[in-house]
């Protein structure tokens, strides 16, 4: 094997050095005294759940980077607690960020339902066979049965290193296992891949989610996920609101981790539902 270019080292260690010269930046709303306070979840709890989910990066294979779980972690602590509701994750692969989100759901005393076939993408239609990204100048090409982890993987790697006994598991494609669920919901995480999968997650999980929680989706640089939430004719279509939501870092994903084009960038983007102009003067 080749070394690897000087020019892609230096690229990569300065983007690493960047980084943690950003991490207080990165970190100050996790660990802002307000995040948790309701919960009783102060410093020294979200340093030790940091360091776990930290560790557990090492531990389980994923796809969600620990920026990325940090942002959304952050999220399901401040929601308030006495809003009623539980966290849902579709597609868990092997239970990395599952495990991550079960220890701050045991926390804060929420229930995490996890949906997912454990056997794979299905065969994806032909238009969600290529996807466009970009922010990275990449096609992403997909195929049934990728990224498979079997439930028992899932479930093992979460008595392991998460909690176990906060999860509630749904084993099926979307479309057959959402519409079953009727629980309300302060926090989804959808980790899909297809544009065809993420569907049945929006049309059955934005009802049930509480105003001004936040859905958020592991592939908001892709154009073909993130024009869900811009397109009024599919909102309209399913009766699910007047205007679409928006996605919060479409196209290019929210500024987490600088790329080599010049640019901060990620996979992840979120849509905050029934937003109101009160609540961003507040």
């Amino acid at each position: 094997m080749g070394r690897v270019p000087f020019r892609k080292r230096f690229i990569r260690n300065l983007c690493r050095c960047v980084l943690l010269f950003c991490a207080p930046v990165y970190l100050w709303p996790y660990f802002s005294s307000e995040t948790g306070a309701e919960y009783g979840v102060g410093f020294f709890r979200k340093a030790r759940l940091l360091w776990t989910m930290y560790r557990n990066r090492f531990r389980i294979v994923t796809a969600a980077g620990l920026l990325d779980q940090v942002v959304m972690v952050t999220a399901i602590l401040q929601v308030p607690k006495d809003l009623k509701g539980v966290v849902v994750e579709c597609g868990s692969y092997q239970g990395g960020s599952t495990s991550n989100l079960s220890l701050v759901c045991a926390l804060v005393g929420r229930e995490l339902h996890v949906f997912d076939s454990f056997a794979g993408l299905p065969e994806p239609p032909e238009a969600d066979k290529l996807h466009k990204v970009p922010s990275l100048r990449e096609i992403r090409t997909f195929a049934k049965g990728d990224w498979c982890g079997t439930i028992e993987i899932v479930t093992e790697n979460i008595r392991r290193y998460g909690n176990l006994s906060v999860c509630r598991f749904h084993q099926g494609y979307f479309d057959q296992t959402l519409p079953q669920f009727h629980e309300p919901v302060v926090f989804g995480f959808c980790d899909v891949d297809l544009r065809s999968s993420l569907e049945p997650c929006v049309e059955n999980l934005w009802p049930l989610l509480q105003d001004r929680r936040m859905l958020f989706t592991h592939e908001a640089n892709h154009m073909e996920i993130a024009g869900l939430f811009f397109e009024p004719n599919w909102w309209q279509q399913r009766g699910l609101e007047q205007v679409p939501p928006g996605l919060v870092g479409g196209g290019s994903g929210i500024g987490l981790y600088i790329s080599d084009k010049g640019f901060f960038r990620s996979t992840l983007g979120f849509a905050v539902k029934n937003l109101q102009v009160a609540d961003l003067e507040a």
